[in-house]
């Protein structure tokens, strides 16, 4: 064998030699995707644990709103069973508190922000009505200003209650 021929050998299997250790070293440290049928456990302990703990301080903070207004409600009744006046006044509590319920605080001061504005701005409340349509993913609501006859969109605020700034949404 010539010596041109001996060299280009060399190379060969050295290239073969680094191709081979390669390879073996992607084959023991690659990572192979989690099969579907595995029974493993999952990766997480509870992915939603931060949402749940979220909701129930939400949930909690409203029963105790809730509690409070019933305890009200309940010495209200005794007050009514006196006067005949007093139970005219008691449906509507009753239907405030079930509105309100169904309310986070953060949306009641969102749209209690757009009510002072709207005032502010045209003088009354008269005729209009005000609801909430959306929490923005920033944290900000979007509240609906109404025509309360035939519920046609006047106008739309995005509200930031941390800050307290109301802006007209265009």
């Amino acid at each position: 064998m010539s010596k041109p021929v001996k060299i280009v050998l060399i190379v060969l299997i050295v290239a073969l030699l680094i191709f081979g250790v390669i390879f073996a070293v992607y084959s023991e440290f690659k990572a192979e995707p989690m099969d579907a049928n595995s029974e493993q456990e999952n990766i997480l302990d509870d992915a939603n644990e931060g949402l749940n703990n979220l909701i129930d301080d939400i949930f909690d903070e409203n029963q105790e709103n809730t509690d409070m207004k019933n305890n009200e409600e309940n010495t209200d009744v005794t007050n009514t069973e006196t006067s005949n006046d007093n139970k005219e006044e008691e449906p509507e509590k009753e239907n405030n508190s079930s509105l309100e319920g169904q309310t986070t605080p953060g949306e009641k001061k969102a749209v209690d922000l757009v009510k002072d504005e709207w005032e502010k701005e045209w003088g009354s409340l008269d005729g209009v009505s005000f609801n909430n349509v959306s929490i923005q993913s920033d944290g900000k609501y979007l509240v609906a200003v109404n025509d309360s006859k035939t519920t046609r969109l006047i106008h739309s605020y995005i509200v930031d209650i941390n800050t307290g700034v109301v802006e007209e949404k265009e």
